[in-house]
């Protein structure tokens, strides 16, 4: 059985979407199963606008994946992977999986599917958003993008909220199957080191993990600081994540706040840092506009950090609220329930402990790719 996994961006590319890529990828591939499962990518780091990774980040590419060239197209954001029909045919897949509604390589990847009569698997990460509303985006979903739904033979999404999303968006969809990203549960049952203590930051800890980027929503949390910091006079915010060219302005937007000693950005960490980050970690903090999934959410949960989110998409599907954490939807409401957990050590640990369970439950890679891994025995099966 040969899988093909076509997808616009590829670890080490930062991201949830990548990273669950990656995930699908290597916990299905297992040549001594007969599943030979491959991946055509780009080399981009980001794409909008389009940056590269650097060439040693690459040196350690399994061979099972291969990056292609890539081009773009004027006047809009749809960057395009070169001679992509041709590697796909190169490959001779049984079964072809790709991801990213938006984008030329879904779209690609569909019109092979069809015209060689390929089973198609779409996993779309569906959003929409103020660009994809105006008109010329609007016309593609209505013509290509339709057409790449309408060929798929089943719809992969995350979440029943980005399900409803495609539902209400009238995209024709054959099947749908929900199957989130996992945890690796038994990754966070080691108590790590202290990364906080380490790096010679005291207090109790406000931490974010994400990219820095405007949509992450972070600026509201740096906005409350010095109300939570009346209430907490050792609050201190951490951010973990690379830089998308915002970390400017938050240092900036710091400054004339006054909280810029509070504010503490340290980059990428190793996945044992991180989650030592969560287990030691007052609360976790997810102020992002818009999620798909979240998976940094359920990262906190298993490592049983109580979390404090934006009530908005697919978060309350990821976190029940006054149960794992709080969800908030103004300022106000962000203030008062960073505080309330600070400040209340049985409510904090009684969060943690229902989070533990939930990500247990809920979100597993067993049980995603034993999903997955049926729906390629279907397909494959005389």
């Amino acid at each position: 059985m040969k899988i093909l996994h076509t997808a616009l961006r590829y670890p080490p590319a930062t991201g949830g979407a990548e990273v669950y890529v990656q995930n699908i990828v290597e916990r299905t591939r297992d040549i001594k199963s007969n599943r030979d499962v491959r991946v055509l990518t780009s080399a981009m780091r980001t794409h909008g606008p389009i940056n590269m990774l650097e060439p040693e980040q690459l040196l350690d590419d399994p061979i099972y994946v291969q990056r292609l060239h890539t081009s773009t197209t004027p006047y809009v954001s749809y960057p395009r992977l070169q001679a992509l029909s041709y590697y796909i045919g190169h490959h001779k897949p049984d079964i072809l999986e790709s991801y990213g509604f938006w984008y030329q390589v879904a779209d690609t990847s569909a019109r092979y599917a069809k015209k060689h009569n390929i089973p198609f698997i779409f996993h779309p990460i569906y959003y929409e958003n103020r660009v994809r509303r105006k008109p010329i985006w609007q016309l593609y979903k209505n013509t290509i993008g339709k057409a790449t739904f309408k060929t798929a033979d089943v719809v992969v999404v995350l979440s029943e909220f980005e399900k409803s999303l495609i539902q209400q968006s009238g995209l024709p969809v054959k099947r749908f199957e929900i199957i989130p990203p996992g945890i690796d549960i038994a990754a966070f049952q080691n108590e790590q080191e202290n990364p906080f203590t380490k790096r010679s930051i005291p207090g109790t800890i406000l931490l974010s993990v994400s990219r820095i980027a405007r949509a992450k929503g972070l600026q509201s949390v740096i906005q409350a600081l010095p109300d939570i910091s009346r209430s907490i006079p050792d609050a201190q915010f951490v951010i973990i994540g690379e830089d998308f060219g915002y970390a400017d302005k938050l240092r900036t937007l710091a400054r004339k706040l006054g909280v810029e000693d509070r504010v503490h950005m340290l980059g990428k960490f190793s996945d044992n840092e991180l989650i030592g980050a969560f287990q030691n970690a007052n609360v976790f903090i997810h102020a992002s506009h818009y999620e798909a999934f979240g998976i940094v959410l359920a990262e906190a949960m298993a490592a049983g950090c109580p979390v404090v989110a934006r009530n908005t998409t697919a978060i309350p599907f990821v976190v029940p609220n006054e149960k794992a954490g709080l969800l908030f939807s103004v300022h106000s409401e962000l203030i008062k329930s960073v505080i309330r957990i600070c400040k209340d050590s049985s409510l904090a640990q009684s969060f943690g402990a229902f989070g533990k369970n939930h990500v247990e439950q809920n979100f597993t890679w067993d049980k995603s790719i034993n999903k997955l891994l049926s729906i390629y025995d279907e397909f494959t099966s005389p």
